[in-house]
This record gives C-alpha cells, sequence and structure tokens, in this order.
C-alpha cells in the first residue's frame, strides 16, 4: 500500500512539479486563492493575494464565515454550503464586497483520492477597474434589445411613481426601484410624504399582476391612499378606506402593502402589513431585525386577519421606536424571495446585509451616503446578485442622531457677503441631500433678496448688517428669513432697477413676506430694519434605475464665474458658467462689451452652464441688448429648457434659443 502512494506521489511530482515549486507558484499567483475543508470550511491554505485582500491574521485553521467579511455573511456560508454538499462549482461575476472592491469568483469542490468532498476551493479575481470602466463608458442599451411592451411596462411604472423624497431636519429619506426582467415588470410602488402634523408616511406595496394595467392600477391607488393619509386621523383609519377602494377594482384586488407612520422628534411610529413583509430595524452596531408582521390580508379581499369579519379590521396594527442612528426599512417581496428558499431564509438574508450596511465599510461609492442612502442600495445591490424574479424596490428612513442645525449667518452688506452667504447656504443645502434643482431656487430667491439689502438698505458708504437664518420646517418646506437694520425708503419710481430683485425671488418661493419693526413716532424717515421671509419647498430624489450603472452620482462641483471667447471674429460667441449674481454682474458686463466691442459686433452668449443668473446679471443683458440695438446689431442668447438660466429669461421676456 506504501509502495502505491509512493507512486502517487512520484507521478504527481513528476507532472505537477515538486512540493516547493507548487508552493512558491501557488503563493505568487496574482489571484485570490484558498482552500478550505470540511463543512466548517476550515481555511487550510491561502496565498498572499488572497492574504493581503481579506487583511485578516493568522487565517489558517480558521472558519471562512470568520474571516470573508467583505461578503454578506450568510450569502458566503450558503455558497460555501451549497457546493460541499452538491459537490458541484458556483461562479459569481462582479459581486460587490465591502472597500469599493468587485470580484469574479469560483467556488470548486475539492475532493480527496476516493472521490469524497474533502472541502472547497476558492479562487478570486479583483475585477473592480474593469467595472468602473464599464461603469464609466457604459451606453443605454438599444432600443431593440427589449420589447416596446416591456419598455411601455417600465416607462408607465415609473411615471407613476414619486419623482421626489420629503427633506426633513430630524431623519434622512432614501428609495430605489429595480425593475424586474422582461415580461415581469409593474407592481411595485413606494411613497413617502410628510403629513400636515409634521410626521412622515412610508409605504411599499405591490400590486398583483404585470404590465401596463398593473402600473395604472398601483399609481391609482397610491394617489388614493396618500389622500386617505392626509385626511384620516390614523393610520388604520387611512387603510381601511384604502381597503374598500382595493375591492372595487379587480386588479387591485389581493395587493400587498406595508405602510408606516413616524413621529421624527422621537421616533415612535406605527405600521401594518397587508399580506406584506414586515419591516426592518437597523441598528449602527450591525445588528438587524424584522419586526413581526400585522397578519392583516391583502388589500380588497376581506380585510383584517383570517376569519368571518367582512371590513378592514382596525386592530391589526404594530408600533415600535426608531431610535436615534437607526434605519427603518420596508421593501417589496421581489428583495427576499428566492428559488428553493423559504421567505424565512430571505429574511435572514435581508436581516444580516441590512446590518453589514450598517456597521461595516461603506463601499467607495457610498461612502458620502447616509445611513438610510447605504441600506436602501446595498441591501439591493448585494441581493439581487444572487437572482431576483420580481421588482424590487426599498424605501428607508435614517432618524439622525443629532438634527442639522439652522443656517444663521450675519455679516456686514458687502458684494463679498453675498458669496459667502450664497456658498454657505449652498453647502447648508447640499448637506442636507435637496435636490439640485431646490437649491438652485431657494439660493436664486435669497441671492435676490440679499443684493436688495446690499443695495438699497444703508447709505452709501456706511454700510450696516445683513442676516440670512434657514431651517427646515416639521413639514419639509425651508424655512429662510434675511433681515437688515436699514431704514425702509420708500420705492423710488425714477429708480427703474430699485425692486427687480423682490419681484424675481417672489417667483420662485411659494411664499414671501416682507416686514417691518413698528415705526416710531419721532423717526420721520421710516421704519428700522426690513425682514424678507420666505418658503421653498424641499426634495431629493429616488434611484428609479436599472441595477447595472445604477453607482450614485457625486456631489454636484458649483463652478466659479467664467466667461470664455469660444468663436472670435465679426461674430463673436461666448461660454458663461457659474453664478451671474450682484457678485459677478460687472465681470459679466465687461466680458461681454468687450467681445461686441461695445455693441458694434453682433453677439452670441451661451448661458447653458449658468448656475444661476440673478436679476443683476438680467440688468446686464438688457444694458447690452439695448448697446447692440442702437448699432443695428442683435443679441442672441442660449439656454436650453429646464437649466438654470431658461426660466428667468422667460420670466424677464428676454427671447432665448435652446442651442
Amino acid at each position: 500500500m506504501g509502495g502505491d502512494d509512493e507512486r502517487d506521489e512520484e507521478d504527481l511530482r513528476w507532472q505537477a512539479g515538486d512540493a516547493k515549486s507548487v508552493q512558491d507558484g501557488f503563493e505568487q499567483m496574482p489571484s485570490l486563492m484558498a482552500a478550505t475543508q470540511g463543512p466548517e470550511h476550515t481555511i487550510v491554505a491561502a496565498n498572499a493575494a488572497f492574504r493581503a485582500f481579506v487583511r485578516q491574521p493568522d487565517l489558517i485553521g480558521r472558519p471562512a464565515r470568520q474571516v470573508l467579511l467583505a461578503f454578506p455573511r450568510q450569502q458566503l456560508a450558503d455558497l460555501l454550503d451549497l457546493v460541499y454538499a452538491a459537490g458541484k462549482p458556483f461562479t459569481g461575476r462582479e459581486w460587490p464586497v465591502t472597500g469599493g472592491r468587485y470580484l469574479d469568483f469560483t467556488l470548486a469542490p475539492w475532493r480527496d483520492a476516493c472521490g469524497g468532498m474533502r472541502g472547497v476551493l476558492v479562487s478570486q479575481f479583483d475585477v473592480t477597474e474593469r467595472v468602473r470602466e464599464q461603469s464609466a463608458t457604459r451606453q443605454p442599451a438599444p432600443p431593440g434589445e427589449a420589447s416596446p411592451a416591456w419598455r411601455e411596462t417600465v416607462a408607465v411604472q415609473e411615471a407613476m411613481l414619486p419623482s421626489e423624497l420629503p427633506v426633513l431636519a430630524q431623519a434622512r429619506v432614501a428609495a430605489r426601484y429595480l425593475p424586474a426582467a422582461e415580461g415581469a415588470a409593474g407592481g411595485d410602488w413606494f411613497d413617502a410624504f410628510s403629513l400636515p402634523d409634521g410626521r412622515l408616511a412610508l409605504m411599499v406595496g405591490d400590486v398583483a399582476g404585470h404590465g401596463v394595467a398593473a402600473a395604472t392600477a398601483m399609481g391609482q391607488f397610491r394617489a388614493v391612499l396618500r389622500q386617505a393619509l392626509v385626511l384620516q386621523s390614523g393610520l388604520m383609519g387611512a387603510l381601511a378606506q384604502a381597503d374598500r377602494f382595493a375591492a372595487g377594482d379587480a386588479v387591485l384586488r389581493g395587493a400587498t402593502l406595508c405602510a408606516a407612520v413616524l413621529e421624527p422628534a422621537d421616533g415612535r411610529f406605527s405600521y401594518a402589513t397587508c399580506g406584506h413583509p414586515p419591516p426592518l430595524v437597523a441598528a449602527p452596531d450591525g445588528t438587524a431585525r424584522c419586526l413581526p408582521g400585522t397578519g392583516a390580508r391583502p388589500l380588497g379581499t376581506g380585510g383584517g386577519p383570517p376569519g368571518p369579519a367582512a371590513a378592514f379590521d382596525v386592530t391589526p396594527s404594530g408600533s415600535a421606536v426608531l431610535r436615534p442612528g437607526e434605519v427603518l426599512l420596508l421593501y417589496s417581496d421581489g428583495l427576499v424571495k428566492r428559488t428553493a428558499r423559504t421567505l424565512d431564509d430571505g429574511l435572514a438574508d435581508l436581516e444580516v446585509v441590512a446590518g453589514d450596511a450598517m456597521a461595516g465599510p461603506a463601499l467607495d461609492a457610498w461612502a458620502a451616503g447616509t445611513a438610510a442612502e447605504r441600506v436602501s442600495h446595498l441591501t439591493v445591490e448585494h441581493l439581487a446578485h444572487a437572482g431576483y424574479l420580481d421588482d424590487v424596490t426599498t424605501l428607508a428612513v435614517w432618524r439622525q442622531p443629532v438634527p442639522e442645525a439652522p443656517l444663521d449667518i450675519e455679516l456686514p452688506a458687502s458684494r463679498e457677503t453675498l458669496v459667502t452667504l450664497r456658498l454657505a447656504l449652498d453647502g447648508w443645502l447640499d448637506e442636507l441631500g435637496v435636490a439640485f434643482g431646490d437649491r438652485q431656487l431657494a439660493e436664486l430667491s435669497v441671492i435676490e433678496v440679499v443684493t436688495n439689502a446690499v443695495e438699497h438698505a444703508y447709505p452709501p458708504g456706511k454700510a450696516g448688517p445683513v442676516r440670512l437664518e434657514a431651517a427646515v420646517g416639521a413639514d419639509g418646506y425651508l424655512q429662510t428669513r434675511v433681515s437688515d437694520r436699514g431704514r425702509w425708503r420708500a420705492p423710488d419710481r425714477s429708480d427703474a432697477d430699485r425692486g427687480q430683485g423682490l419681484s424675481v425671488a417672489v417667483q420662485f418661493a411659494e411664499e414671501l413676506q416682507v416686514s417691518h419693526p413698528p415705526q416710531d413716532a419721532d423717526e420721520a424717515l421710516g421704519a428700522r430694519g426690513t425682514v424678507v421671509a420666505m418658503r421653498h419647498r424641499l426634495h431629493r430624489q429616488p434611484m428609479l434605475v436599472p441595477l447595472v450603472g445604477g453607482r450614485p452620482a457625486a456631489r454636484a462641483v458649483h463652478p466659479g464665474f467664467a466667461v470664455e471667447l469660444v468663436t472670435p471674429g465679426p461674430a463673436p460667441r461666448v461660454r458663461v458658467s457659474g453664478p451671474v449674481d450682484f457678485s459677478t454682474a460687472d465681470r459679466f458686463a465687461a466680458w461681454l462689451l468687450a467681445a461686441c466691442r461695445a455693441g458694434v459686433l453682433p453677439l452670441t452668449v451661451d448661458l447653458s452652464a449658468v448656475t444661476i443668473l440673478a436679476s443683476a446679471g438680467v440688468r446686464v443683458l438688457y444694458q447690452v441688448t439695448a448697446q447692440l440695438a442702437g448699432h443695428g446689431q442683435h443679441l442672441t442668447l442660449i439656454s436650453p429648457p429646464g437649466s438654470p438660466a431658461a426660466s428667468v429669461l422667460d420670466l424677464a421676456r428676454l427671447t432665448r434659443s435652446p442651442r
């Protein structure tokens, strides 16, 4: 027997090389290689690349599930168990792991001399750069790659979903929607909005069936439930009304729903699950738990818990407290349904992945995101790689440990102050996660009012203070106050430029009020100080994109003011970027007049890259237009629809060209 073993070893050495050469080659292989042994998957070999990647000392002799923390733990254990039990290999492509990395990997059975299972061989390749390059260069799929019916379904579905999420001082909300493969999309939906009393309503549901009919019915049902929550005093009363609506529509019968109403100030929330998976709470320490389901049947099918009741039973509701720093996650069943796996298995996977997203190092692309964004998006990213059968929707809210502090700045009224206040407000709104378009409108209104104070509140050479206060109310509206301590002067009708700033601000604020302190009897010059209070509606955008290429966009980098002479000669063309306001208006005018030689040459001005066009910039455009007209020349303004300058030009009745 010993002779046979010796001959086998000699044959192996002759074919594979001596043990030292094999060991050296294994050690220096650039791919990540390891071997596990037994049902506990004890690591018995690991090369240098593998050890460097996992950054764990003393690998040999430890179970793999304690070492390979880059993967969601339950998924890794399941895959190793599957390969060991079935004796068949498993290959994964472009799996996201912590640290912002992506791996291709193969788990292969390792057999002994008799063919029995000895363990699992692990081979991994770091393909992060490939994924990033593909993501950067990826083009939308050609129209022919999906059927017109499927594209129509997805388009209708996304049109019916909310295009905005609320912005609150004490809670951050994030959502993700991933349409299913062709032939299955159409039923998932979500919604999140502030109620009149400051509470936050959260809903994720699934309408039975697929296609345009299901997507359309979903949109109608979402609108009915939203209205019911606004008008009803409690969650269960709203659900009773929604249940009656669903019972009258064949498409909506059997719709499932998880709904919650959260009080951001103290974290208390009530919730109900109507034939839907229960919500999950994830804590900063990496623990996560699914809350108990409330037992109600799907909507439109008879109401509450199984029994003879014919109407919706108002008793099946739950309540809990979301502690500071925790995330509440609502999701559709597409996130936890898997072939040949139970719902309990899927919920267990979700708890692990959500906990990892909270406690583990975030993927590089999500490092700047909030906990709500990490949990909402990474649960989809990790679990969908295991194969999803239906639409996948997540909606998460993170209760901030410390509410966002209001902005309060007081500075001397000057051109420099205008720049400082604009940058401070922009950074503050950016930290709140406000959508770029909302930020622009709010900043434009504030800039106009501050400019008004800088120009008109104080006598020349005697600048006093101007103060900017900003806060987010419980209703999700931005509340700003710009105040000065100058003396209000009645507008001079001969001064055509005065008052234009407030006129512009009124157009872009939902509410604007001007007030003055009571006038002293002995002060003939009028009231001292002016306060302009405004309200702007704020929102942030959900992610309604497919998983592939769905990385979070980097925060917008706001360029400084710049003008570039693109086309010199007899018909000059200039491109303007950055903010055009009171602080940059003089340079803006000088550039335009120089380019057109004080009106002698026709001029084209491209405003596509302008981030803010304030009334000071509009005045310059009128002045240059008049200068050109005096020489029989024309000013052409380029600003595509939807650009920051377009709405201001339309308001000022300045003709623009889209290109």
